[in-house]
């Protein structure tokens, strides 16, 4: 096989036993591989009803035929499971170095179960797959968990061997089972979103090493090294590109800002005036990198690493992105850098997603100051921009200490625990990402259709609202959302591959690597399988078509440009488009164009 190593690495936690299966051909030409294939792979083991923190829900990690073989910006892995936050699909995307060194090891996915006795991490490296005791890193900061490994791993291997090693780990939030921890790799960065973090931390595993002295083979090597080449001229004199090298997504805050699409104050507003300043992304630049930093493969660096400017906060701290810039910043009231960027680190390093966690904290805020949520259940004054609050509560919050007990469940069950549902801003459980949907309706459109929740990486946010008409969005919105199935099952950035480099070159790296000769329409469908198996998952989870909606301040009521969300227009028309009935089901015409089956639902 070309691309894929034609492996799977299979843990069970709970015996302790380790099995290598071959990878089926078939799997791969269906479904690719990374979201795709962990998705059927998923649906064919799981039931979609089991407790996403019961020892039967099940841990994917997947690479795609792409993953380390040099196609620029192919460094991701995808995780895949059922989530503990919105009871659905879980498939977050992380950059990195970890997907590349599972498949130097020799493996195209790593599938847990069960559930560890104890607290282990594993190690692999080529043929050595072993659970190790976890115990003394049990409690440990992100940081200090990478750290210490490496150095209890320096006294059997080289530097060069330590060096050619990634870590994914769980924080104490991922211990502790907090509804949206997260699994952090490589020093900062986040397979965010969905809660994946307690889902590995159900299973007491600390961690995971991998690494290997192996390569991926393409099948057209000369072909590819010409892609190679054109996609790198292409690139260099692509301004969108340009930017991302500079700026990565800080130049997006400004942008959000002055087009009212920026979530403040709990989605009260969309523009913060403290966020002026950002709206020339060299302030930003200038502040608070450190270096540019970017993931296997990568010519962009589009990661930035940023200083902290205080003593109780030593280390520098991956990011903080734009999502993470809105979410802890102008939609808790406030919009100081450094401030963001302990905000950021805490969260990184406690191991919690930065956009759920930003939302969780903002509806607290303003159920406080509407008087819904008293001083006395919180322990603090919890106005919007209390900085010293919000770092005091996202610390319990990672270990379910006072009131963070509550803020571990997730910003739905806190606004439903206290009456006011209507309060808190997200989908499916998931809080809403940084656009403001009222600032472009289609957003709200993209948001609420999401198989994972609210996400912002799915579709392309459109600002061109004026372009089109309201049919061509919603058109566009169910092309996005099959194009982007493919891009993460390949595995590529979302980043790079969701904007001016998109469409063809997708099919120009499948062919050239595998050598399948892979056709337009066929990878078309590939995708709108991928968003259906999704659906029929979900569905079978115990979600409706009542889920695909937003918070009633985004359709009720116009806080931003005097507009609202037409869900009402929108998502009838949305489901027409994609071949299901008024609620939400796909019907047989379009499962028998798909070659699919309610079997394909998550039901072994």
């Amino acid at each position: 096989m070309f691309g894929w190593k034609g492996k799977i690495l299979r843990v069970d936690l709970s015996t302790g036993n380790r099995s290598i299966e071959d990878l089926s051909p078939d799997l791969c030409r269906e479904f690719i591989g990374g979201r795709g294939a962990g998705l059927k792979i998923l649906v064919d083991e799981v039931d979609a009803k089991v407790d996403p923190l019961g020892p039967l829900n099940k841990l994917i990690f997947a690479t795609g035929p792409l993953t380390g073989t040099g196609v620029p910006a192919g460094g991701r892995f995808v995780v895949v499971s059922k989530s503990p936050l919105s009871n659905c699909i879980a498939n977050p995307c992380c950059g990195g170095y970890f997907g590349p060194n599972l498949k130097f090891a020799g493996y195209d996915f790593l599938i847990l179960e069960g559930q560890s006795p104890s607290p282990v991490y594993l190690y692999i490296r080529d043929d050595v797959v072993e659970l190790r005791p976890a115990e003394h890193l049990w409690g440990k900061w992100s940081t200090d968990t990478e750290h210490a490994i490496r150095k209890e791993l320096s006294d059997t291997l080289d530097d060069w061997e330590l060096n050619d090693l990634s870590v994914v780990c769980i924080g104490p939030a991922g211990e502790n089972l907090v509804k949206f921890a997260c699994i952090m790799a490589d020093g900062g960065r986040a397979a965010g979103r969905s809660g994946l973090g307690a889902v590995m931390g159900s299973k007491n595993l600390k961690a995971i090493v991998a690494g290997g002295t192996g390569q991926v083979d393409v099948a057209d090597v000369k072909g590819f090294g010409r892609a190679v080449m054109d996609f790198l001229e292409e690139g260099r004199n692509n301004r969108v590109l340009y930017n991302r090298r500079m700026y990565g997504t800080w130049a997006l805050p400004g942008r959000a800002n002055k087009s009212g699409t920026q979530a403040t104050r709990n989605f009260q507003e969309g523009y913060s005036k403290a966020f002026e300043w950002y709206e020339d992304p060299n302030h930003v630049r200038d502040q608070i990198r450190v270096r540019d930093e970017a993931c296997f493969g990568c010519p962009f660096a589009c990661s930035k690493r940023s200083r902290i400017k205080d003593p109780e906060y030593p280390w520098t701290t991956k990011g903080p992105e734009h999502e993470s810039m809105a979410l802890l910043g102008s939609n808790c009231g406030f919009g100081d850098l450094d401030d963001i960027c302990r905000a950021n680190y805490l969260c990184n390093e406690l191991g919690m997603d930065t956009i759920t966690a930003g939302a969780t904290i903002s509806c607290a805020m303003e159920m406080f100051e509407s008087g819904f949520l008293p001083e006395k259940d919180l322990g603090y004054p919890m106005d919007f921009g209390n900085t010293k609050a919000m770092f005091a509560l996202l610390k319990k919050t990672a270990v379910r200490l006072d009131f963070g007990e509550v803020l571990a469940e997730g910003g739905k069950f806190l606004a439903e625990r206290y009456g006011h549902p209507e309060l808190f801003m997200g989908i499916k459980g998931m809080g809403m990402p940084a656009w403001h949907p009222q600032g472009v309706e289609i957003i709200g459109l993209q948001y609420a259709t999401n198989n994972v929740g609210a996400s912002h990486t799915k579709a392309t946010l459109p600002f061109y609202d004026g372009r089109r008409d309201p049919e061509e969005h919603i058109k566009w919105t169910k092309h996005d959302q099959d194009y982007v199935a493919l891009v993460d099952s390949a595995i590529l950035c979302w980043i790079i591959y969701h904007g001016p480099l998109w469409g063809e070159k997708l099919q120009v790296w499948l062919n050239v690597v595998t050598g399948l000769d892979y056709g337009s329409e066929e990878l078309r469908l590939i995708g709108e399988k991928i968003w259906n198996m999704e659906r029929l998952f979900n569905l079978k989870a115990g979600l409706t078509a009542k889920d695909d909606a937003l918070p009633r301040r985004m359709t009720h009521e116009p806080r931003v440009k005097g507009q609202v969300v037409h869900m009402d227009r929108m998502l009838p028309e949305y489901y027409a488009l994609r071949g299901w009935d008024e609620k939400g089901v796909p019907g047989p015409d379009k499962l028998a164009e798909l070659g699919l089956s309610e079997g394909d639902e998550g039901n072994p």
